[in-house]
């Protein structure tokens, strides 16, 4: 997963260079040729004696001129249809508006007149009487543009000047937003994958702050021996189970009975509250003798203060380590309620 994020960061960066490098092009230049898997941009000087190329551009295929230096008629001729025809020519032995009118006469849509000098400057003349487009590139734009002559599927597109071109603005507005729009892509991918590194990193644990064994161990607890008719449940609510006899069961605060394991596993792992009634079991019981006024079905002497304090067992200094119960003073039945030092 970290190597495919990393790849797929590189390629959003790559292509974020590469529509950099197509902005930089479309800036200085008026060429561009596109193909299966090619995209190549020439530099170039429009002819000042030619029309000015549309706002919309030009699209076409190039031709090579026969002869080559387009000074006589050209004896290839245009094919009327689509695309447009273009034709290139090489610079020498007569005046650009000639090459240019040859190659109007021939039936082409723009002429290319290339350099037959290496560092020959780009020239313009001012003639008049030109209908086609007329290109002037360098020595070395031209023989990579004779490479490519005659294919069908390759295109020239010739671009109007960034001056007084509404083409041009468009252009460069839609490049930008295609830039930002991936470097906005790459910054998302690099934060996702940030993220997914400290995730991975992360232990991943479960925090619960239940019970310690401590407090739930101080909770009094009895040894079951029999159901009695005035008994709540005979059943733990946890694991649904009957009691049987000599089983130990903890007493809650609420005094809702349950089986020891069952009840010390929920507090300390799950809750710590009661299952049944919802009773927090940090609430402080503590143990008073039977006296006369204690009723019959009392609690065997058990009392609950309602507090949000830890539970602790406080027994008075007089109090046994252990209550034996009498059928008639207690519901727990015929069981002993064992208090846990």
């Amino acid at each position: 997963m970290s190597s495919w994020n990393t790849k797929t960061s590189e390629r959003m960066l790559l292509l974020f260079g590469i529509l950099l490098n197509f902005m930089a092009w479309l800036a200085g230049a008026n060429l561009l040729l596109i193909g299966k898997n090619l995209l190549l941009s020439f530099n170039d000087l429009e002819a000042n004696f030619a029309p000015s190329v549309k706002e919309s551009g030009e699209i076409g295929v190039i031709h090579l001129a026969e002869p080559l230096n387009a000074c006589t008629e050209l004896k290839k001729k245009a094919v009327d249809g689509s695309p447009s025809q273009f034709v290139l020519i090489l610079r020498g032995s007569c005046t650009f508006d000639d090459k240019v009118r040859n190659a109007q006469s021939a039936g082409f849509r723009a002429a290319i007149v290339y350099d037959n000098e290496d560092g020959g400057s780009l020239i313009s003349r001012t003639p008049g009487g030109i209908h086609i487009y007329a290109m002037f590139i360098s020595k070395a734009s031209g023989e990579t543009l004779k490479a490519y002559v005659g294919q069908n599927d390759i295109e020239l597109w010739i671009i109007p000047t960034f001056e007084n071109s509404v083409w041009s603005v468009l252009a460069i507005t839609f490049i930008s937003l295609l830039a930002m729009s991936a470097l906005l892509a790459a910054c998302f991918f690099l934060r996702r994958q940030v993220v997914g590194r400290q995730q991975r990193h992360r232990p991943n644990v479960r925090v619960f702050h239940g019970m310690s064994s401590q407090l739930v161990k101080a909770l009094p607890s009895v040894i079951f021996t029999s159901v009695r008719e005035d008994e709540y449940t005979p059943t733990c609510a946890i694991c649904l189970e009957d009691y049987s006899v000599g089983e130990k069961l903890r007493i809650l605060p609420c005094y809702h009975k349950f089986h020891e394991a069952c009840v010390d596993t929920w507090l300390t792992s799950w809750r710590t509250f009661c299952p049944i009634c919802k009773q927090v079991a940090r609430t402080r019981m503590i143990y008073t003798p039977a006296s006369e006024s204690t009723p019959l079905l009392g609690h065997a002497g058990l009392s609950v203060r309602e507090t949000t304090c830890p539970l602790n067992l406080q027994r008075s200094y007089n109090s046994p380590t252990s209550i034996r119960s009498s059928r008639s003073s207690t519901e727990l039945g015929d069981a002993s309620i064992v208090v846990s030092p």
